[in-house]
């Protein structure tokens, strides 16, 4: 009864770990893709300007 218990704990846990880690992950990519969208748009405009 205690391993299964113990068996359970430890899917949660790595599962926990790795949801955790993919939002992270993916909030991390989407500021990326974003700074490199808003600099883009940055760079038409400057040589639109130019």
């Amino acid at each position: 009864m205690f391993q299964l218990i113990a068996c359970n704990l430890a899917c949660l846990a790595i599962a926990a770990l790795y949801y955790g880690w993919r939002d992270v992950y993916l909030h991390r990519r989407k500021r990326e893709r974003l700074h490199d969208r808003v600099a883009y748009m940055l760079w038409v405009a400057a040589n639109r300007a130019a």
